[in-house]
C-alpha cells in the first residue's frame, strides 16, 4: 500500500470529519491506515481459502461451493484499491510519478513470481508446475505484461488477472482524473452503473455472455473512491449510500444476465450474486460506521501486519499449495499450505515488495527532482 500524507482526514484529528481515534494505533511513520490492510487481510484470506478447500473435501468444500469465497476477497480487493489509489495520489497529480509509484508497487513481485515459477517448472522440482515447460514465448511475454487473457494466451500463474484489471483501473482513474477534473469520482459514479446496465442490456440482445464481471471490477473500485470521498468530507452520507445501493442494483442485474439468463460452466448465479453483495456491505460497514472503522479488531498490529503482506499472500499462495500437495502428508495438505503461505508471504515482501517500494521511491524522487529542474530552467527562459 501506498504512504499516505497525514493531511487526509481519516489520519488527521485536527480535521473536522476526523477524529483522535481515525488515526490508527501502530501506524507508524509510514502513516499506513491499518483498517484498510484488516481488510485486504480478510480479502486475502478469503481467496486462500477458496484455493485451499477445492482440493479438500468436506465442509470447506461446501463452503466454497455455497459462498465462492474468492469471488469475495476478489471484490474487496477492488473497494480497498479504489479506496486508496485517490488517498496516495492527493496533491499535484504528476502522471509520470503515479505510473512509477504503481509500476515499483506491483510488478517487481510480478517478476519475482514468474522467476520462481521458473526456476520451479525448468527445473523439475515440483511436478505440479511441469506443464509449464511447454509454454511459448508468446505465452510467457503475455503473461509477464498481465494481458495473457486477452491475447489468446495460455495463463501461467492463474491469480494475475485481476492485476491487468488493477492496472486498467490506474489508467481510469489518471485518465478521468485529467480529464474531469478533482470531481472525476462523480461522474465515475454516474457513468459506470449506466454503462454495465447498458452492457448487460447489450449481452442480451447480441445474445453473447459479455465478460460483465471484469468490467465491473472497475465499477467496485470507483465506489470504493466515492466512500473514500466521503470520509474525507467531500460526499454526504446520504449520497454515497445512493451509490452503494445503485452499486448492488447494477451488479444483481449483470450478474442475473451473466450467470442466469446465460450460463457459466464453473459458476452459478448464486455463486456470483452472495460474494459481490457481501464484499459491498462488508466494506461499506467497516468504514461508513465510525465505531466499526476505529474498532480494535480493525485496528490491531498483528490484524494490520497480515493485511501489510496480503498482496505476498495473494500472488505467493500458489507455490505453497503445490509444495505442500508434493510433500505433506494427505491429511496435512491444508494445514501446510496455510504455514507456508505465511512464509512465502513473510520472504516475498520483506525480500521483494519493501526493497521494490524503496527503489520506486528513489526513482520518483529522482524523476520528480528532474521535473521540478525543467520547471525552472523553462521559467527561466521564459522571463
Amino acid at each position: 500500500m501506498e504512504t499516505v500524507s497525514t493531511h487526509s482526514s481519516i489520519l488527521n484529528p485536527q480535521t473536522p470529519s476526523g477524529s483522535s481515534h481515525d488515526r490508527p494505533p501502530g501506524a507508524g511513520e509510514k502513516n499506513r491506515v491499518m483498517f484498510l490492510d484488516s481488510l485486504r487481510f480478510v480479502a486475502a484470506s478469503a481467496v486462500v481459502f477458496q484455493h485451499v478447500a477445492e482440493g479438500e473435501g468436506g465442509l470447506g468444500k461446501y463452503a466454497v461451493e455455497m459462498l465462492s469465497p474468492g469471488v469475495f476477497g476478489v471484490v474487496l480487493f477492488f473497494i480497498v484499491s479504489g479506496f486508496v489509489i485517490p488517498m496516495s495520489a492527493r496533491g499535484r497529480f504528476d502522471p509520470k510519478i503515479f505510473a512509477i509509484r504503481r509500476f515499483f508497487r506491483i510488478y517487481p513481485l510480478v517478476l519475482a513470481t514468474f522467476l520462481l515459477l521458473a526456476i520451479l517448472a525448468y527445473g523439475g522440482f515440483v511436478p505440479a508446475f511441469d506443464a509449464v515447460r511447454s509454454s511459448t514465448f508468446k505465452d510467457w511475454a503475455a503473461n509477464l505484461l498481465l494481458v495473457q487473457d486477452y491475447v489468446g494466451a495460455v495463463p501461467l500463474w492463474g491469480v494475475t488477472w485481476t492485476l491487468s484489471l488493477e492496472v486498467a483501473w490506474y489508467a481510469v482513474f489518471a485518465i478521468a482524473l485529467l480529464s474531469l477534473g478533482s470531481r472525476f469520482d462523480k461522474w465515475l459514479a454516474i457513468i459506470f452503473p449506466l454503462a454495465m446496465l447498458a452492457l448487460a442490456l447489450g449481452s442480451i440482445l447480441i445474445d453473447h455472455r459479455l465478460p460483465l464481471a471484469r468490467v465491473n471490477m472497475l465499477y467496485a473500485a470507483v465506489l470504493g473512491c466515492r466512500i473514500y470521498r466521503h470520509l474525507e468530507g467531500e460526499v454526504g452520507l446520504g449520497r454515497v449510500c445512493a451509490d452503494v445501493a445503485a452499486f448492488l442494483f447494477a451488479t444483481l442485474v449483470c450478474n442475473v444476465v451473466s450467470f442466469g439468463h446465460f450460463t457459466h460452466p464453473n459458476i452459478t448465479m448464486s455463486q456470483a450474486v452472495f460474494p459481490w453483495i457481501a464484499a459491498t456491505l462488508v466494506f461499506a460497514g467497516a468504514t461508513l460506521i465510525p465505531a466499526v472503522r476505529r474498532s480494535y479488531l480493525l485496528n490491531n498490529v498483528v490484524l494490520g501486519w497480515l493485511g501489510a503482506i496480503s498482496f505476498s499472500t495473494y500472488l505467493l499462495h500458489g507455490f505453497a499449495m503445490a509444495i505442500a500437495s508434493d510433500i505433506a502428508p494427505e491429511r496435512l495438505v491444508a494445514a501446510s499450505s496455510v504455514a507456508l503461505t505465511l512464509a512465502f508471504s513473510v520472504l516475498g515482501y520483506y525480500l521483494v515488495e519493501k526493497p521494490g517500494q524503496a527503489l520506486g521511491r528513489i526513482v520518483t524522487r529522482r524523476a520528480r527532482s528532474r521535473t521540478e529542474m525543467n520547471l525552472r530552467l523553462d521559467s527561466s527562459t521564459s522571463r
